[in-house]
């Protein structure tokens, strides 16, 4: 399993509501509602940022985003299919592209 881990900062011109808004609203069903994009995914997480989050100093982020795949060849079929570039620039419209920062991972070491 590969997993993609990507943290997110909104425009600058956005607030945090009107981020998570485009984010849930517009963003995930362009790759939920894509069957070309969706084919390659085993799971589409948004996780948004708690207002408390900032409360604690960890007010950096907006959200989370976890995409999870099958394998090393689902990752590249979504990430260098046609489709994909839809899903690229549409980043533009809600986020601090400067800022993003993504990790991919394979399987987790389960602790507790």
């Amino acid at each position: 399993m590969i997993t993609l881990h990507a943290l997110l900062v909104r425009r600058p011109d956005l607030s945090h509501d009107e981020f998570l808004a485009y984010w849930h609203g517009t963003h995930g069903p362009l790759i939920r509602d894509d069957p070309a994009l969706a084919r390659h995914l085993l799971s589409y997480q948004q996780f948004p940022a708690t207002p408390e989050a900032g409360k604690l100093g960890l007010g950096t982020y907006d959200g989370i985003t976890v995409q999870t795949f099958a394998d090393w060849d689902a990752f590249w079929a979504f990430a260098t299919q046609p489709e994909s570039q839809r899903m690229n620039d549409d980043m533009a419209n809600f986020l601090d592209a400067d800022r993003l920062q993504v990790t991919v991972t394979a399987d987790p070491v389960v602790v507790v």
